[in-house]
């Protein structure tokens, strides 16, 4: 009697997830696709469909990888200390892009229906309230300050503020949001 053998992937979820990732810097969340990633890790077509539904639950399992990388990242600051908290989340968006964007929701087509997507910004946000030291509402400080990091991150990203200036440019607006002083006023609007 001749056995027949069944294909295993070991951890597929893990392997896609990672596909998924490789794609996403190369090509964009619009590039990832179940079928491509199950092409780069050698599984069957049908396979990707018990840990994914569609291609959004594969990019969301993607930003919330992203979502934990960042938030360990944040952890390992010294509580505290805004600009090291700053220059950690900048650095993290900088050093990853596609990914950074795909976090706050680009290119996942449903977010509502995805809890677990708007819940990873709510523990990032409670991280950044965790690490900011003693405030009188270091909730909405923590809000002001994602606020800020994140447009600075999306701004340099974009192209609108130089790499280059980056850390320049989140210390400024740090300083000023922590109420410390920043030189001469800039009159750019």
């Amino acid at each position: 009697m001749v056995v027949k053998r069944s294909y295993h992937h070991g951890d597929l979820r893990r392997a896609l997830v990672m596909a998924a990732r490789e794609v996403l810097v190369e090509r964009g969340p619009e590039g990832v696709s179940l079928r491509g990633a199950v092409a780069k890790v050698g599984a069957s077509t049908a396979a990707p469909y018990r840990h994914f539904r569609d291609k959004d639950a594969l990019l969301v399992a993607v930003a919330l990888e992203g979502h934990a990388e960042l938030q360990a990242a944040l952890r390992g600051c010294g509580a505290g200390t805004v600009t090291a908290l700053g220059h950690s989340y900048l650095a993290f968006a900088l050093e990853n892009p596609a990914l950074y964007r795909l976090m706050a929701g680009a290119g996942i087509g449903d977010r509502a229906a995805h809890p677990e997507l708007a819940e990873a910004h709510r523990e990032t946000c409670a991280v950044l309230a965790g690490r900011v030291g003693e405030r009188s509402d270091p909730g909405g400080f923590a809000v002001t300050l994602w606020c800020l990091l994140h447009g600075l991150a999306t701004l340099v990203i974009d192209g609108h503020v130089e790499r280059g200036s980056a850390v320049a440019e989140a210390d400024r607006s740090l300083a000023l949001l922590s109420g410390g002083a920043v030189g001469t006023a800039d009159p750019r609007p």
